[in-house]
């Protein structure tokens, strides 16, 4: 096979590992310029492996496996790779001048960085041993990064955290063992010896991704950690973190058969979540906290895709894909507007947001467009995911409703904090990387949101 075939995994799969390791040698853990120097690095490369994933789907570099077929490289890969680079980008530019002053500083670009390695990965992954690996990779790094600032909150959410990942990763290894007996190959595939022992795997496999998801009725750690680990930390595992759940659940439902028992399940644990996240969310007023409950929501939503395999495939991957997206960018700003807030006014909770439409209009203007593309607001970003996600239900017009009226009802928590920006207020006016990238962020979602409908023809006759 010609070496441009290997490159699109080699060059990403460089860079990252490189910086990786040098963050924990360049910085000294004294002198701020060498984790400047190291933050840089850091940055630098991963931007170039974001650039040159983009340059490789272009020049059509997909659909072919390499590797005694462990990895499958196509589009959904490509897709979900450019997001997990490009999210992960996002959090790391946000906590350059939030971990500073951590004695763990170094640590936590490195474990960053790790973890966007075991998600590029599990983004093309063919066969259940890439899976296990990969996912001890990402996993590994997201429950330090929880504990890292080391006070005793994000230790308590951390360790929280940790207990659930080994619940899931427990049930895992038990749905993969069987998935392994029911179809007699180490491969995703479409053929299966025991039909019924098939479904019990992908029930198990479903069942341990979810609770990384953060779905109902998996989702008791989410609450906790999201409101009391550090808010950078939270910033990077609501963001990429998610994915940990999101892609490998992908690749299992999209190499192999699914069914009418996955179709059941998704739909149930859909709207399960949709109404928990939704009815808890109302009755918060600290802003970590409503962005945690809303999470299980934004899970919700993203579960229809998955029910929705069978019926509309083409349609429910891009709405996965694109929500994925949307998500992940809309969580590292609003988590960083937290992270800045919180300094500035003392406090988390929504009140703390006043002034600011009179004192800081860019972090007003972060914060609105934000919570808008969160609600699915047109032509935001979010508004797109969440739009072909709905459309691809239309098989089950019930199933639509019931989304759409989700939808409407989490205005009733999402438009109060964008009430409150535009109250009466003192806030002051301090830069700092969180307010940069909160800015960032939102400037993404308007130009990611006018640019994805025209793209959106040519992704769904690339996936077929």
């Amino acid at each position: 096979m010609n070496l441009d075939y290997y490159l699109p995994i080699l060059i990403p799969s460089i860079l990252i590992l490189f910086s990786s390791i040098s963050a924990l040698f360049i910085d000294n853990g004294v002198n701020e310029s060498r984790f400047r120097l190291s933050l840089i690095l850091s940055e630098v490369l991963v931007g170039v492996s974001l650039v040159f994933l983009i340059y490789s789907w272009v020049a059509g570099i997909v659909n072919y496996t390499l590797f005694s077929k462990s990895l499958f490289i196509d589009v959904p890969g490509y897709f979900f790779s450019i997001t997990i680079f490009s999210v992960g980008l996002l959090a790391i530019l946000l906590s350059k001048d939030h971990i500073i002053s951590w004695s763990t500083r170094s640590s936590m670009l490195s474990l960053m960085l790790l973890s966007l390695l075991g998600l590029f990965y599990m983004s093309f992954a063919n066969n259940i041993i890439i899976i296990l690996t990969t996912w001890a990779i990402s996993s590994a790094a997201s429950y330090a990064i929880a504990m890292l600032r080391k006070d005793y909150k994000s230790v308590n959410a951390g360790i929280k955290y940790l207990i659930m990942g080994l619940l899931s990763s427990s049930i895992m290894i038990i749905g993969f063992a069987s998935y392994l007996v029911s179809t007699g190959s180490l491969l995703f595939t479409t053929s299966v010896l025991y039909p019924n022992l098939f479904l019990f795997s992908i029930s198990f496999i479903s069942i341990a991704f979810l609770f990384k998801m953060g779905a109902f009725p998996f989702q008791a750690w989410l609450p906790d950690v999201y409101t009391d680990a550090d808010r950078i930390s939270v910033a990077f595992i609501s963001s990429v973190g998610k994915l940990v759940g999101i892609i490998p659940l992908f690749r299992v439902v999209y190499l192999s058969d699914p069914n009418i028992v996955e179709v059941v399940i998704f739909i149930v644990i859909s709207i399960g979540s949709m109404l928990v996240g939704n009815i808890t969310a109302f009755s918060r007023r600290d802003i970590a906290a409503v962005l945690s409950f809303s999470s299980i929501t934004q899970v919700g939503y993203i579960l229809i895709g998955f029910a929705m395999f069978t019926i509309s495939p083409a349609i429910a991957i891009v709405g996965i894909l694109v929500q994925s997206l949307a998500y992940g960018i809309a969580q590292v700003g609003l988590f960083g507007i937290v992270s800045h807030v919180e300094k500035i006014s003392g406090t988390s909770d929504i009140s703390g947001l006043r002034g600011i439409s009179s004192q800081d209009k860019p972090l007003a203007f972060a914060i609105v467009i934000l919570i808008l593309s969160l609600l699915g607001i047109p032509p935001l970003f979010g508004f797109w995911g969440k739009l072909f996600l709905f459309e691809s239900s239309f098989t089950y017009p019930w199933l639509t409703i019931i989304a759409v009226l989700n939808s409407a009802i989490s205005a009733g928590y999402y438009v109060p904090i964008v009430r409150e920006v535009f109250r009466e207020g003192e806030f002051e006016i301090t830069k700092s990387s969180e307010r940069e990238i909160a800015v960032v962020s939102a400037i993404l979602s308007i130009i990611l949101g006018i640019v994805i409908p025209i793209v959106f023809q040519i992704l769904v006759s690339q996936i077929g």
